[in-house]
């Protein structure tokens, strides 16, 4: 299915692009954020993280197809790939689809899906629910060395969202 055009902004692969070179870029005032919907932005600022990058600034992205949700015509998934250099010449791929929905300012990111490692379920990570993000995130800032099944799957979901370049910050 075409992703339907927004009159007021990018189409939603557009949205998708310009996130990731933003977060690719990084630097103070990338505007990334801006490219999340409303309600995810007041919930990073509510658990006070932020979106910062992390990877290699030579890493790249490929926004490869949108579809549409079937009945959810204000939303999209968008499946893009990012790949990050290795020091030994070889590139590590990691597919991440992320969830697009329009709003009144336009097509917004409102979370992530990706699969982390063969054979285990995929992680997601949805950016308008900052309970469940925060949960994922202090579990991935425990010391080495955790016994706790639930912080290793923490971890994993925050290296989930750091393999896609992502780092959500305090």
């Amino acid at each position: 299915m075409k992703p339907p055009a927004s009159a007021s902004g990018p189409s939603p692969t557009d949205v998708v692009s310009q996130f990731l070179d933003r977060v690719r870029r990084g630097g103070e005032g990338s505007g990334a954020e801006k490219l999340l919907t409303e309600r995810a932005q007041a919930e990073l600022k509510r658990i006070g993280r932020t979106v910062e990058p992390i990877g290699s600034p030579d890493a790249h992205f490929n926004v490869t197809q949108a579809r549409g949700i079937e009945g959810e015509p204000n939303a999209m998934l968008v499946q893009s790939i990012w790949s990050e250099p290795a020091e030994d010449g070889t590139h590590s791929d990691f597919e991440v689809v992320w969830a697009v929905h329009r709003g009144a300012d336009g097509w917004r990111i409102s979370g992530l899906v990706m699969d982390v490692e063969p054979g285990q379920p995929p992680v997601v990570i949805d950016f308008e629910n900052g309970e469940e993000m925060e949960k994922m995130l202090v579990g991935s800032e425990e010391p080495a060395g955790s016994a706790s099944s639930t912080a290793a799957s923490q971890a994993a979901a925050s290296q989930a969202a750091a393999s896609a370049g992502l780092d959500v910050t305090r």
